[in-house]
């Protein structure tokens, strides 16, 4: 049974699955867990820089609650 698979840069082509390979529930909760930590740690990591490149005074940034 081939097919093919896209996940955004990511591209597969497969010829045939055996049912002993395709993903157990414990499996696919691990790789949601894990993509879910990556979009959070990027989300951080965007809030880190905006507030790096935050031009107001650190009094300012402290009264409007941002530090």
């Amino acid at each position: 049974m081939p097919g093919e698979i896209h996940i955004d840069e990511l591209h597969t082509t497969y010829d045939s699955v055996s049912a002993e390979a395709l993903l157990t529930p414990d499996v696919l909760a691990r790789i949601v867990a894990a993509i879910r930590e990556c979009e959070r740690a990027d989300h951080v990591g965007r809030e880190a820089l905006q507030a790096d490149l935050d031009t107001r005074s650190v009094v300012e940034q402290q009264r409007a609650g941002r530090r």
